[in-house]
Order: C-alpha cells, then structure tokens, then sequence
C-alpha cells in the first residue's frame, strides 16, 4: 500500500510539474513578444507545439502572435519608408518575411524600396525624355514614380513642366494663337462693334468676317487695360451675344447666337469610346447629364458609346470616361475559423437499486393479487443492479476551416460549410373517404456560414462586413401529425472592420460554458458530506466552447491614383460649353511698343507690341 501511494505522488508531481513547466513557458514567450522579439517568442511557442501537437491554448497564442507581430512589424517598416530610412524598412519587412514568408504586403514593400533607390536616376532619364521632345515616355515614368512617392518634389515639378508642354502643343492653329495672346488696351463708349472689329483686325493683322444677319447698328462699349486680344474678342461678342468660327491661320468669323446659326456653322465631331467596365448605359446617362449630349448611340453587344458634338464636347466626354472607366477593386481574403471545444465528465460513486418488484416463476410480471402467494428471494427483483462507478472523461475537439475568397469590390460573398438537414412536414387535408396525409421536405442549412462584403478605399485600406454562425441541428420526437420538429443550437456574430492591406484580425470571446450535474442517491444517506458518494453516484459534465475568427484581407487590384489636375477642367459657362486654354504666361510680355490710334472723339485704343 505504501508503495502504490508513492508511486502515485511520484506521478502526481510530475505531471504538475509539467504543466507549471508549460504556463512558465507561455509566458516567456509571451514576453518575448511584447519585448518585440518576436521570432523567438514564436519559436518558443511553436517547440512547445511539437511537444504537444493538439494544445489548444497554444495554437491560439501562436496565431495571436503571429498576427501581432506581422501587424507591428508592417506599421513599423512603413513608417521607416515615409521617413525615407530605407535600411530600417528592409529590415522590418524581412521580419516579416521571416515569420510569414508569403506576406504579400511585405514582399510588395520591398519590391518598392528597390524601386524608391533608383527614383534620381529615373528622374534624370524622365527630364532627358522631355528635353529631346519625348513627352509620353516623360509624363509615363513621373507616373510610376508618383505612384510610389506622391510627395516627390521632383516629380512634381517635373510633372507641371510637362503639362505646360502639352497645353502648347494642344493649340491647333499656332500662328493665330500667337496674334491672340499679343496684349491690347481699348477704350471705346458707344462705338460701332465692326468699327472696333476693323481697329483690332489693323493691329493684329487679322480677319473678321461677319455673317450677312449680323445687324450694322450694334453698339459697344468696352474698356480694358492689358488685356489680351483673345480676351478683348470675347468680351466684345458676350456683351452682343454673337459667336465666333476660327476659319484659318489669320480669320475670325464673327455670326449671331441663334439656335439655327449654331447649327449652320459649329464644327461637330463623331467619336466612338470602346467601353472596358463602366457599362455603356451607365456611360450614356452620365454623357447626357454631364453634357446634354442628345445625339448618342449605345452598343451593348460591343459595349460600345459613339457621340456627336462638337469638339470640346467630345474632349470633355474623353475625360470623363477616362476617369471612371476603371476596373473594380478586388481583394483575396484569408479567412481562418477555429472552433475550440473542451469537455470534461466526472462519474464517480456507488450506483444502488432504485425500484423493486416480485415477479412470477417464468418472469412475467405480477398482474393479479393472488400471484402474490409464496413469495421467496427467487421472486423478488431489484433494477439497476448495484455498480461502483469510476469514471473520468476528458474531451477536446478542434474545428478548423480555413477559406480564402477573392471578392470583388462592395460584392457579397458567401462559404456554407455543414450539411443540410432535411425537415419532414406533415399536411393533413380531410376527405370523404378520411383525412388525406401529405408529407413535404425542406432543408436546413447548418455547419459554419459566413458572409463578407468588403469596400476597399484609394489609401489601400478594406471595410470588411461580416456575418459568422455556426450552428447544428438535433432532431426531436414527431408530433402526432408526422411533422420532426429539430432543434438547431446557433451561435451568430455581425460586426463592421476596417483594415490595412495585409493586416490580420482576429476575432474571438464567443465562449460558451456548460456545467450539468446529475445525481442518483438513497436519500438522507447521500447528502452525508464526504460519506455521500458511498450512497449514490454524481455525474458532473463541464464543457467550454470558444469560437475564434482570424480574416486578412489582401489587395489584389485597387484603382489608380490621379491627380486632382488631370480630373479637374474647365468647362466655360452654362450656355458656352468649352473646354478652356491654360493661361499662356501674360505676365512675361514685354510692353516695347505703343500705338495711339484715335478712331472717333469717344474712343481710344492702345495696342502693345512684344
């Protein structure tokens, strides 16, 4: 007897020392982690996994920290790459490489700190692009670079140099702009319009014609100083409401605002856009809303938008297709369910008989009183036959499901993985000859359900939606009618996130505990304390749940950046829709020359020279 209690405290002592040696263990390592040495708190956690391969509490503070340290350590490296400290950024993605080798927004980052190293040399070769007059090649690699470093002052400046370029070199008639942009100073007071038209044609040496409707009696006044000799004309024709032609290099025809001159003399232009996702119907109602464009046709077939109008119109139309004609954002989202269920039964105790009967000699119940004669020990019964039980039950059950779905943008996704539990309905419809009993079938589903809806924004950051339940179904007794009624046992969680391109969270704390205690004693005797169970058996059964979500969400495509210059233009007023040309640097003409020409006693004109 001795022995075996010796042997038994030896075993006893052991197996606490084990486990006080593991929670000493987690502990380091969860130290470790907060200390930011990471990878050795992990391979702490993860010797003590190969120890013991189905320790719950272990996989949890490995994913735990797995994610804790990804998220860090990417927060870190980016804040390194803003402040330009490239050896720190490297090293911190590497870490993360380290820990989780197929970090897509680790292995991305670096590509981009190899890229951000040769941003000068690329800036060189972009300015050697624009000097030898390759404007694409230019503007395409300020692009890149832009999209890497938005804040690159050199790319910035290099990027306005060459949309000046461009702005020039849009001008379709070239000598005429040059006569336009020569700076004017008129003074005249109710002085005849194609008078003041004949002084400007003198002094720029340029063509007005006017259109045979136009009235000979209209009057002007105007009174400006360095001004533009463009600017001038536009006034001049506002105040009268007419409009103006460019015919060629050196003529201007002026003609009356009215709905049928417009028609007889504005230029118009067909253009067909080859849609790639915006859908042409889409397209067509933003052309007419935007552009009261009347005259478009849709193929939806090509998905295709063919528009006439005129040629600002059509240059507006360009643009903003440009801008929303673009792919939706999608993103692959990692998802990892963990059902962690422990269960643990106690059965200790004696078992004694709780009903006694007398039966007759072959078995068969006493039914009538005088079978009760000679009754002896051979007919008399006892049930349950008496039972020492001693019994312990430990349970541990681990489920794992581990999606991943690629969504696109604002689109719902759904993963159902269970069975689906048919459900027998009875339907009873009386008849002449007796009720008539129909049965139908539908099915339940149940297992784990999960939906996502995810947003990703421009600063490549996800709005995740989520709904999770898990649940399962016990079917219960049929009701008189034949309908199996079932039981489901569900657990449900909805919450709204947002988070970073490859940043990991982890959702957890739907914990359920279950405590049940059963109990067969003689009464009196088994409430004895201590002596208790010598008279009756207790059964206790307690079970915890939890259930752990972990989702990432990785940014496969998201729209382009685009400077705010290149979605914004002007668009002319209300009723003169035009596309408006950049200023084209007034403020460096040079006054060299002036010329008085009096025209009438109310009217005076001075004209400068470059």
């Amino acid at each position: 007897m001795n022995r075996s209690r010796l042997l038994m405290s030896l075993c006893l002592s052991t197996v606490l020392a084990a486990c006080s040696s593991a929670q000493v263990a987690n502990q380091e390592a969860s130290d470790l982690i907060e200390q930011g040495q990471y990878e050795a708190g992990l391979a702490r956690i993860q010797e003590g996994l190969r120890e013991n391969p189905r320790d719950t509490q272990l996989h949890l503070l490995l994913n735990i920290g797995r994610a804790k340290a990804v998220t860090s350590l990417l927060t870190a490296g980016d804040a390194d790459r803003a402040r330009r400290d490239v050896p720190a950024a490297r090293l911190a993605y590497g870490r993360v490489l380290t820990i989780e080798p197929s970090n897509r927004r680790a292995q991305d980052s670096l590509k981009q700190l190899d890229y951000l190293r040769s941003q000068d040399d690329k800036l060189e070769l972009a300015r050697g692009d624009l000097r030898r007059g390759d404007i694409y090649g230019a503007d395409r690699q300020v692009k890149q670079m832009l999209e890497l470093d938005p804040k690159n002052e050199g790319a910035l400046e290099l990027q306005g140099s060459i949309r000046l370029v461009q702005s020039r070199n849009v001008v379709p008639y070239p000598q005429l702009r040059t006569r336009l942009d020569r700076p004017v100073t008129l003074e005249f007071r109710d002085a005849n319009l194609k008078t003041i038209f004949e002084v400007l044609s003198q002094v720029a040496g340029l063509n007005f014609i006017f259109d045979k409707d136009l009235r000979p009696d209209m009057k002007a006044t105007i009174f400006v100083r360095d001004v533009r000799i463009e600017d001038a004309v536009e006034l001049l024709l506002q105040q009268n409401q007419l409009h103006q032609k460019i015919v060629n290099e050196n003529t201007v025809l002026i003609y009356p605002d009215s709905p049928q001159k417009v028609k007889d003399y504005q230029e118009l232009v067909m253009r067909t856009f080859y849609l790639t996702s915006v859908d042409a119907n889409t397209a067509l109602n933003m052309i007419k809303t935007m552009l009261k464009t009347r005259d478009v046709f849709v193929d939806e077939r090509l998905n295709t938008l063919t528009m006439r109008d005129t040629e600002d119109a059509v240059r507006m139309a360009e643009k903003l297709l440009q801008s929303q004609d673009q792919s939706d954002p999608e993103v692959v989202l990692e998802v990892e369910v963990m059902e962690v269920a422990t269960q643990r039964i106690l059965d200790l105790g004696l078992q004694w008989p709780s009903t006694f009967g007398v039966v007759n000699g072959d078995g068969s119940a006493v039914t009538i009183l005088d079978q009760l004669k000679g009754i002896n020990s051979s007919r008399i019964s006892i049930a349950p036959s008496p039972q020492a039980k001693i019994n312990a039950q430990d349970n541990d059950i681990n489920t794992l499901a581990s999606p991943v779905i690629r969504v696109s943008n604002r689109e719902q996704a759904r993963i159902h993985i269970g069975q689906r539990v048919p459900i027998i309905s009875a339907t009873s419809v009386p008849s002449t000859q007796g009720p008539v009993i129909t049965e139908s079938v539908t099915y339940l589903d149940v297992g784990l359900k999960l939906e996502v809806q995810p947003i990703v924004h421009l600063n490549n950051e996800v709005a995740i939606k989520i709904a999770l339940e898990v649940s399962n179904a016990t079917p219960l007794e049929p009701t008189r009618q034949g309908t199996i009624p079932v039981q489901v046992d569900t657990r449900n969680a909805q919450t709204t996130l947002r988070l970073h391109d490859g940043e990991t969270q982890i959702l957890a704390g739907l914990v359920r505990n279950d405590h049940g205690a059963t109990g067969n004693k003689i009464p009196g005797l088994g409430d004895i304390p201590g002596l208790g169970r010598l008279f009756g058996s207790n059964k206790d059964t307690v079970g915890k749940t939890e259930l752990v979500l972990s989702i990432t969400p990785r940014i496969v495509r998201n729209l382009p950046y685009q400077s705010p210059s290149d979605m914004e233009f002007q668009t002319g007023t209300e009723t003169s829709m035009h596309i408006q040309a950049p200023d084209r640097g007034m403020e460096s003409a040079i006054r060299t020359d002036v010329m008085t020409t009096p025209v009438a006693s109310s009217a005076h004109v001075v004209v400068e020279k470059p």
